[in-house]
């Protein structure tokens, strides 16, 4: 859904309104026009903001992805799809894409104002992720690990055996970027605890802080 060109030129001035609702899910839910962009926010976080989604945007420029062989992509956690925004048209990637999603609002309002403007292959499945991992078959070359509830990472995403098992589902010389909120002290504290059971799972990883999040890749070797 493209906006008229007043709004988005208001929206430079003032943040601009464009829908709200809620589901079982996330009782608020609002869709604004921040400086020309679409941004999805919760109560305490900020979901999605097209090409301003700025933790994943320094980690994609950070990558090699002339050396990289992606095909396959798995998003957990879509928000309005600025993932997938940022690596076709910022990028060029025009990938396979399956995007899991435990919100049905939120696949609506991902579908509305970004996904249908798109090229890529895109399935959305509207499930909880664990689910999705736990029944599917399927193996990816990238994985992205988004998963909040407003702005925390639910517990059973910080496990042990969630890690082996997002691990299992990596083809070989797969890609893992794994997004946690680095704002508060417990948050840092958090994940330094984090950080040790990650590199049980992934030797090789590397953590990059950016802005107010922290960015896990699975090796630093995908790193320029």
């Amino acid at each position: 859904m493209n906006s008229p060109f007043w709004k988005k030129w208001l929206s430079y001035l003032t943040d601009i309104s464009l829908e709200q609702t809620s589901s079982q899910f996330n009782t608020f839910l609002e869709v604004l026009l921040v400086n020309g962009r679409h941004q999805l926010v919760t109560k305490d976080a900020i979901y999605s903001f097209d090409d301003k989604y700025e933790n994943f945007n320094r980690i994609f420029k950070k990558i090699n992805w002339t050396k990289q062989d992606v095909d396959e992509v798995l998003v957990l956690g879509l928000g309005l799809g600025s993932v997938i925004l940022l690596l076709e048209k910022f990028y060029g990637k025009k990938f396979s894409y399956t995007a899991i999603e435990i919100d049905p609002e939120i696949c609506v309002l991902a579908n509305k104002y970004t996904l249908s403007k798109l090229n890529s292959h895109i399935q959305i499945i509207n499930t909880d992720a664990m689910i999705f991992l736990e029944t599917s078959v399927q193996t990816f070359d990238l994985l992205i690990m988004d998963v909040f509830e407003n702005a925390t990472v639910p517990e059973i995403f910080q496990t042990k055996e969630y890690l082996q098992l997002i691990k299992s589902k990596l083809n070989a010389g797969g890609i893992l970027l794994f997004n946690r909120m680095n704002i508060t002290d417990q948050d840092k504290y958090e994940n330094t605890q984090f950080e040790l059971l990650f590199k049980e799972i992934f030797p090789e990883f590397k953590a990059l802080n950016i802005k107010d999040n922290i960015m896990l890749i699975n090796n630093k070797k995908f790193l320029d």
